[in-house]
């Protein structure tokens, strides 16, 4: 076995047909430092690229999973060592149920709020809103009427206050809006931040032309 440095990288033969495969890019190991949110995907990243890989034997396989580890995960330690007792102590330290669901919705409850308007910020809420709502669904938690009503308030409550009101200004009715809506108003809302930072300011134009006159 080569040694790992860094950016540790696994080869793998997606085709058993010599013949017929195709060269492709070269695949990074998967990283886990032990935060639990993080957990449920390497392992199915894991699972993909190691444990059923067929061409490689159960050493192979524990050396790749250590040298995934990092942070709290390498101090991790087992009853003994081979591939599944790791993997299972992995399982049995990191896969608890009720700390994952809390974390994502800690996740959410706790993200900062946005003080000024800023696509950047609203993208990044909404990436942060749907990546827990995909994990909880993960774990069998759907979302209901309730729950929408919730996430509405709470994404409230975190933008900056000229979106508050343009969000406002946008409800034609007094009917509760859906969170879908909310979405897709975050995303114009975005869209249109974005669009007005790429247009240049008229003052600052004039006031370009102004100092390039006078300079003449």
């Amino acid at each position: 076995m080569y040694s790992l440095k860094n950016s540790e990288i696994v080869n793998i033969n997606l085709n058993d047909n010599s013949k017929n495969s195709i060269r492709l890019p070269q695949i990074l190991l998967p990283e886990f430092s032990g935060v639990i949110a993080e957990f449920s995907n390497f392992k199915n990243q894991f699972i993909n690229l190691i444990s059923n890989n067929e061409q490689l034997n159960e050493s192979q396989k524990l050396y790749y999973l250590r040298a995934s580890l990092k942070g709290e995960a390498k101090l991790l330690e087992s009853p003994s060592d081979s591939f599944d007792s790791f993997f299972s102590a992995l399982e049995d330290r990191y896969e608890n149920k009720r700390q994952l669901i809390d974390s994502h919705v800690l996740d959410i409850i706790n993200y900062e709020k946005i003080y000024s308007e800023s696509a950047k910020e609203l993208r990044a809420l909404m990436d942060c809103i749907n990546r827990n709502i995909r994990a909880l669904k993960v774990l069998k938690y759907e979302q209901n009427h309730l729950s929408d009503i919730i996430l509405i308030n709470i994404i409230l409550q975190k933008i900056d206050k000229e979106s508050r009101k343009q969000f406002e200004l946008s409800l034609e009715t007094a009917e509760v809006p859906t969170f879908d809506s909310i979405l897709k108003f975050l995303e114009k809302r975005s869209a249109v931040l974005e669009n007005i930072t790429r247009i240049p300011s008229t003052k600052l134009i004039h006031k370009n032309t102004a100092m390039s006159t006078k300079a003449k």
